[in-house]
């Protein structure tokens, strides 16, 4: 009886010491658009402030999240955002809108007191995520408001949606076809200023 207490403990003892290796950990960024070069003079300019980009609680975590068959929400151990994706889509956001329009964005947290006319761009997103069947999806509601004598008044909403099939399997794909997504709701933005 004592042998085998002593051989069952021994045979646990030795299966704790013997692991898997252990997986890497990947993390991934969107890639930031290039902002011309050339000083741009704010006072010259009209200013966007753009609040943090708004996700919901399961998309704003750094781990990459997919959409599996029957409602089933695969989110990944291994494969991770660099930082917070709001903060990352906030910055590309406002790059984008400083890289292809003639305003100038500003992160609404940064301290601007100018009781000029300007612009406030919020954007919520209810979908940032892998789909087994679509590639990426990206949907959700921008909104743009105008400070004028005081008050800021609702001047557009646009909803917008943005779908992109994985070039091939794997995160890095994925992560590329959320690039493509974001750049174009970006382009929009920028576009419609």
């Amino acid at each position: 009886m004592i042998v085998r207490f002593a051989t069952l403990a021994l045979l646990l003892l030795l299966s704790g010491c013997v692991t898997n290796s252990p997986q890497p950990i990947n993390y991934y960024q969107l890639n930031k658009e290039q902002v011309a070069k050339q000083t741009q003079e704010v006072a010259n300019s009209e200013i966007v402030l753009v609040d943090k980009v708004q996700l919901t609680e399961l998309f704003n975590q750094q781990a990459l999240v997919q959409f599996q068959p029957n409602n089933q929400v695969h989110i990944a151990n291994f494969h991770l955002w660099a930082q917070p994706p709001s903060d990352m889509l906030t910055w590309n956001l406002i790059n984008t809108v400083n890289a292809k329009s003639r305003t100038t964005a500003i992160k609404s947290d940064k301290f601007y007191r100018n009781n000029q006319a300007h612009q406030r761009l919020v954007v919520e997103v209810n979908e940032f995520a892998g789909h087994y069947e679509k590639g990426a999806i990206l949907s959700g509601t921008w909104y743009l408001y105008s400070y004028q004598t005081g008050n800021y008044q609702l001047t557009k909403v646009q909803p917008f949606h943005f779908e992109s099939a994985l070039e091939q399997d794997g995160f890095s794909a994925l992560v590329s076809a959320h690039q493509k997504n974001f750049t174009q709701l970006s382009t929009q933005i920028a576009q419609q200023l």
